[in-house]
């Protein structure tokens, strides 16, 4: 695929599943913060759910988290995950054994059993994953919640003007 087309579908996302959603930038903006949040923990599989459930508790947008948590993906589970347990392994001066993400990303053919096979192989490195997976989360949370909230702010300011621009 050219970059141009990756890039404009990526922007037409971003402008009009994120931007353009009818919501406060507040639930907008934490709706997406709770999405990076919850895409950069070891919750695979259960990511979409828990994504609609704190957004619900926390009032946030429920549905602009959700496609953040397609970030990770089988695709991208150790680029997300290996840097995760090396922070989490460091901040906990633990000397637990590497993680086997081959024996985790070994699909056995049905949704549950690859997610037994991802638990099964990451269960040793259980709380180095864990720390550092919620301090990469909740660091790229906030920045993602500060950034958005932004972004929504000054694109209804910028569709503010061109809107009374046409109506003069």
């Amino acid at each position: 695929m050219p970059h141009r087309y990756i890039a404009r579908k990526l922007k037409a996302f971003f402008i009009y599943r994120v931007l353009h959603v009818d919501d406060t930038p507040h639930r907008i903006a934490l709706g997406v913060g709770i999405g990076m949040f919850i895409t950069w923990t070891p919750t695979v599989g259960f990511q979409m759910l828990l994504v609609l459930a704190l957004s619900w508790l926390l009032g946030a947008n429920k549905l602009v988290g959700v496609p953040f948590v397609w970030i990770s993906n089988p695709a991208t589970l150790v680029p997300i995950f290996l840097p995760n347990y090396y922070l989490g392994k460091w901040v906990l001066g633990s000397n637990c054994p590497d993680p086997d993400f081959a024996k985790a990303m070994a699909f056995s053919g049905t949704w549950l059993q690859t997610v037994q096979n991802w638990w099964a192989a990451t269960w040793q490195v259980f709380w180095p994953l864990w720390v550092g997976s919620l301090i990469v989360g909740a660091v790229l949370g906030v920045v993602s919640y500060c950034v958005i909230y932004y972004a929504v702010v000054e694109y209804r300011k910028i569709r503010h003007r061109h809107d009374k621009q046409e109506t003069d």
